[in-house]
């Protein structure tokens, strides 16, 4: 049986059993498929005749990274909205928020700029971007790091100036 027949076999039994799992785990059918796939992508660079167990490996690997998806997910939610605090709720503040807002992200430099409306427009993941963009999944995520940080900065002083004004 060559490498490729294996690697067949080992998808075509493992893969719908392995989505159904993370699927169930984590509630939320696209993040299953995508640590599902990342799972087989790390089982391909370790090396199938490496896997023991290549099943059992693929869950554990699947399901770290199902998990670490959903804390980073949680982490950029939260600094997403930390950029918005201060807002008020009336809608002409929310209004000038949003327009603020727009306004910051033109301050960001292009690439900055670009990460942030692909992560929270388009709801790519860190690989996708990281992928789209010809960089690591680490450089991804230093660079919203510091978007956040600028659009925060800016964001703040849009409301202060808006407060001025009154």
């Amino acid at each position: 049986m060559t490498v490729a027949t294996e690697w067949q076999d080992l998808y075509e039994q493992e893969y719908p059993r392995l989505l159904r799992a993370l699927t169930a785990m984590g509630g939320d059918g696209d993040a299953a498929e995508d640590a599902a796939q990342e799972a087989f992508v790390r089982a391909h660079r370790h090396g199938l005749e490496r896997l023991e167990r290549p099943g059992a490996w693929l869950l554990v690997v699947g399901t770290r990274e199902l998990f670490r998806d959903r804390r980073r997910l949680r982490r950029e939610h939260e600094r997403w909205e930390s950029v918005m605090e201060g807002s008020t709720g009336a809608p002409f503040d929310a209004a000038a928020d949003r327009a603020d807002l727009l306004a910051a992200l033109r301050e960001l430099p292009e690439r900055q700029r670009a990460m942030v409306v692909a992560r929270f427009y388009y709801g790519l993941s860190y690989e996708e971007i990281a992928a789209e963009f010809g960089v690591r999944g680490g450089t991804v995520g230093a660079t919203l790091h510091q978007a956040l940080a600028k659009l925060r900065q800016l964001q703040l002083a849009g409301t202060l100036a808006r407060g001025a004004m009154r």
